[in-house]
């Protein structure tokens, strides 16, 4: 009861109210009226990382915003359940803080601790959800390498030889980034379409191969 009445206070009822519209949220997904993924968004974050000297040249804000979500897990963690985490640890932060220092819920003290609730919880969450990037990421992996085989891909890179390069492989979303090597003495240029052949775990790249063998 007491906590009930501490949530309610106004220095902690805007992140309480945060959490009733999650707790909703997630009553809809178990009783099927919305789906898991509803305003979830995919970003390729991971596939910029390794790119050539043509990707760095695309500017350094696209890097800083790349950076950005692969700090803290958006694109491989479904958005959905980061902004859940996220809003957790904001109400249980304002709870604790307030609790100690502002048991009266004013304002004056509640707004600064609002504050910094907002500033430290994406922290928080980024070691709590570590766990987490690790299971969708290899889920991801996993998906990718599926859908990715046998498929037709495009040479983003200056060039493809048993150097590693880069291709881009359409799928239904967003398209997707693979490093990928040649599967001979062929060298790809940046444009032309090739077929992937299989994964070189050991190396972590796809091997890619003419999608006209007589070449």
């Amino acid at each position: 009861m007491e906590t009930i009445q501490q949530a309610f206070l106004p220095a902690n009822v805007f992140f309480t109210v945060l959490m009733l519209l999650m707790l909703l949220y997630w009553i809809m997904v178990v009783i099927g009226t919305l789906d898991i993924a509803f305003l979830d968004f995919d970003l390729d974050v991971e596939g910029d990382a390794d790119a050539d000297v043509d990707g760095v040249l695309d500017g350094a804000a696209g890097g800083f915003f790349d950076g950005f979500c692969a700090f803290f897990y958006i694109g491989t963690v479904p958005v959905t359940i980061l902004v859940s985490m996220l809003i957790v640890c904001m109400w249980f932060i304002s709870i604790i803080a307030n609790g100690l220092i502002n048991p009266s819920g004013s304002m004056v003290l509640g707004f600064p601790i609002a504050v910094g609730s907002i500033i430290v919880s994406p922290f928080v969450c980024k070691v709590v959800g570590m766990p987490l990037k690790k299971l969708f990421s290899s889920l991801k992996n996993t998906d990718t390498i599926r859908d990715v085989i046998g498929r037709i891909c495009t040479v983003k890179t200056t060039e493809v030889s048993t150097k590693m390069g880069q291709a881009e492989v359409p799928s239904s979303g967003a398209p997707v980034l693979i490093n990928v090597v040649s599967d001979g003495s062929h060298v790809f240029h940046k444009g032309d379409e090739a077929v992937v052949l299989e994964k070189d775990n050991e190396k972590g790249v796809y091997v890619i191969a003419p999608v006209n063998l007589e070449d």
